[in-house]
């Protein structure tokens, strides 16, 4: 193959350099002196740009569309407004939902209430019940020495007097018979007589109960009265925990109320299409008036500030790409620099290539989604001699080129190698440092002088 191209690019020159010599090695040349350069395998390969960063946007309610808000080609940001539906059913709902929270959240309150009642009910029945046991313990125990005492001097008071009262009214009663008196004297000194007597015996009774003690009648209507509050406790706690059980099922209702109206809520927030992502809209699939569907796909949103390319690229090479390295991207007479950014880990199941993503700046958004890109890629090896296709001439697949040696051309065999960019690989026959004619090499023969008439020369090979 590499003769072939040689015997292609440098035949017609030879033939003239045989037939015209003597002018043709007058023809200006250029001359390059030889260094040892990178050599460079390149791999061609296209593909499909994508958008780096692609969202398919659907409905997650039903209803009829009312407003579509972008068109194709409409730059939008993360949370911007693509349609609306007609929200009146999901208002509808959302008025019901709250007006049923408002009434069970009612509940509640008035469940708190009937417990915070029957609380105080426990209070007062505790209160009741603490006084009945404190009488009956009283009865129980019997007269304190000290309230014995001080019956008894009640009595001794009282006795006393009574015995005074009495000698006033016989005093009285004498004098009024003598006249000495008048009879409503008489009679205040007998009612006097009367009260005196009246509160002995009252203070004669109370020392006679408290010596012998509460009797059993007393007893057992101290002891009803201690049964009857404990009754009533327990009615207290019983109506307290049916408050509670109350409350419980009044907040369950409440919470299920509030779940349905967070639910119709959310329905209604769902009946405005936003976009998930900051981008373009690549595709709009609805019109205003028709319906949408929970599902069914609307919009395409896709960044395309930044693209990106899947290049097949041969299993056998795959080990020459890695991560992070440049690539050069084609499309018509513009060329970008993308970034590999991943390599997949498994192969093509049909072609048995594997994928290699290519990220791509696109910040005029000039490229587009859809088109076909052509990618290059260089990976430098080792280093070898490289000449210019048109310094060397083969016949019958002899390649040689002519070497500037005390400023005549010298035929110098070469044998060849591999090809790269216009360029072949010399492997032997020439050596860095050696001056060859890399322009006009096809109007020389052996030995021609190389004078001062030379197209330009230069210390080093050109790439």
């Amino acid at each position: 193959m590499i003769a072939g191209v040689v015997l292609a690019i440098v035949a017609s020159g030879c033939s003239s350099a045989t037939e015209n010599s003597v002018t043709q090695a007058s023809h200006p040349v250029k001359v390059e002196k030889l260094a040892m350069k990178p050599l460079a395998n390149d791999f061609n390969l296209a593909g499909t740009l994508q958008a780096s960063n692609e969202a398919n946007v659907s409905f997650e309610a039903d209803g009829r569309i009312l407003n579509t808000m972008v068109e194709v080609g409409d730059s939008v940001e993360k949370g911007s407004v693509l349609a609306k539906l007609d929200t009146s059913a999901y208002q509808l709902q959302l008025d019901r939902a709250k007006a049923t929270m408002e009434k069970a959240k009612a509940g509640v309150s008035q469940a708190e209430a009937s417990v915070q009642s029957a609380q105080a009910g426990i209070h007062s029945s505790q209160s009741q019940v603490n006084a009945a046991q404190s009488k009956l313990q009283e009865l129980n125990n019997g007269a304190k020495k000290q309230e014995i005492a001080q019956s008894q001097n009640a009595v001794t008071v009282a006795t006393n007097n009574y015995n005074k009262k009495k000698a006033d009214a016989a005093r009285s009663q004498s004098l009024f018979q003598a006249g000495a008196v008048s009879l409503t004297e008489n009679e205040n000194a007998q009612l006097e007589l009367t009260n005196a007597q009246e509160s002995l015996s009252d203070a004669q009774e109370k020392l006679s109960l408290l010596l012998a003690g509460a009797s059993q009648e007393q007893r057992a209507q101290a002891s009803a009265g201690v049964d009857q509050a404990r009754a009533g406790l327990e009615s207290a706690r019983a109506t307290r925990q049916q408050g509670i059980a109350s409350k419980a099922q009044a907040q369950a209702t409440y919470e299920d109320a509030l779940a349905a109206y967070e639910q119709s809520s959310l329905s209604l927030k769902k009946a405005t299409l936003t976009s998930p992502i900051t981008g373009v809209v690549i595709e709009k699939k609805i019109s205003d008036g028709q319906l949408g569907s929970s599902g069914s796909e609307a919009f395409v949103v896709g960044n395309i500030k930044t693209l990106k390319v899947l290049l097949p690229v041969p299993d056998s090479e795959i080990l020459s790409w890695k991560k992070n390295q440049k690539v050069n991207m084609s499309l018509y007479d513009e060329i970008r620099t993308g970034t590999v950014t991943q390599i997949y880990p498994s192969t093509n199941s049909k072609t048995g290539s594997i994928n290699v993503e290519v990220s791509i700046p696109n910040p005029e958004l000039n490229w587009k989604p859809g088109q076909v890109i052509s990618a290059s890629k260089s990976m430098n090896q080792n280093e070898a001699l490289l000449v210019p296709v048109e310094a060397v001439i083969s016949t019958e697949n002899d390649p040689y080129v002519f070497k500037v040696v005390n400023g005549k051309a010298v035929k110098a065999a070469i044998k060849l190698g591999k090809v790269t960019n216009n360029l072949l690989e010399v492997v032997s026959g020439l050596q860095a440092g050696d001056q060859i004619v890399t322009q006009g090499a096809g109007t020389l023969f052996n030995g021609d002088l190389i004078g001062n008439d030379v197209l330009g020369k230069s210390e080093e090979s050109s790439e």
